[in-house]
């Protein structure tokens, strides 16, 4: 079975995938979690994290024989990686778990028309990885988390841009932080677009702000780079449940696209050498 990790700044997610998926289908997630990005926390508190999350859920590390990190915190790359290679070391005389992490060669199936490619955040590649393969191109992202990141992939499968704007909590503590009289304010979904107190003010504030500027921006990013209004709008992140139903058009939710990215994108890589190996 695969493992993959995504490491992001806040949340670290964890699935374990049937690594013998057929190409044209989708591969079962047996297991999904979340675990808090930490970086005081050493790899064999991670290591312990992930065995106990494994056998939560009735698995063994021994079904383990693949695993994919996706991060874009590199103070945790390394320490998760040690993690995962303990977690699943081989047995006597056998050939350890191979752990690949994004950036260091692997292949995505789509072309990276942007100006420094290593800027790209992996869970950027990976999204647009996992959307291509499942919904096609061309196709936009839309990934409502600690910034809201919309990515479009032309018909010619290349990412031709990103955009990256503040997310809905990074607004919200953002206010807080410059308002001296703004309370706690619980983030949920407003029930109009105005509100009558300082709570639901800026949750219709923030929220449907946020709903505002991604109708304008897939607007203008359809008219600009000539997509057809039929291009699919792929949604994730831990908001998008909040976002993506609001929206003017319709958004597929995908909440667990980052690791189907991963997958997708060892996959790749993996056949890859393999044909490569024959040759």
């Amino acid at each position: 079975m695969l493992l993959a990790v995504d490491i992001g700044n806040s949340s670290i997610s964890v699935g374990l995938f049937d690594s013998d998926t057929a190409e044209s289908g989708r591969p079962a997630l047996r297991m999904k979690a979340k675990l808090a990005s930490d970086t005081r926390k050493s790899a064999d508190e991670y290591r312990m994290l992930l065995r106990g999350l494994l056998t939560d859920a009735g698995f063994s590390t021994s079904d383990v024989t693949v695993a994919v990190l996706g991060s874009v915190v590199p103070t945790l790359t390394h320490t998760l990686r040690e993690s995962v290679e303990r977690l699943c070391p081989p047995a006597p005389g056998g050939t350890p778990v191979t752990v690949r992490v994004v950036g260091e060669g692997m292949r995505s199936g789509i072309g990276l028309m942007v100006d420094d490619p290593a800027q790209l955040g992996a869970d950027i590649v990976a999204n647009a990885a996992a959307a291509v393969w499942l919904y096609g191109a061309p196709v936009i992202v839309l990934d409502f988390g600690t910034a809201n990141v919309m990515t479009a992939v032309d018909t010619r499968k290349s990412m031709i841009g990103v955009s990256i704007a503040p997310g809905l909590r990074t607004s919200l503590d953002g206010l807080r932080r410059e308002a001296a009289r703004m309370p706690y304010i619980e983030l949920k979904a407003p029930s109009s677009s105005l509100g009558r107190s300082t709570e639901a003010a800026a949750r219709a504030g923030v929220v449907l702000g946020s709903v505002c500027m991604t109708d304008g921006m897939v607007g203008r990013v359809l008219a600009e780079y000539g997509l057809p209004e039929s291009t699919p709008l792929v949604a994730t992140g831990g908001l998008a449940h909040m976002v993506a139903p609001a929206l003017a058009r319709k958004a597929q939710i995908e909440p667990d696209l980052t690791l189907y990215g991963l997958f997708r994108m060892y996959a790749l890589t993996a056949a890859k050498e393999a044909k490569a190996e024959k040759k």
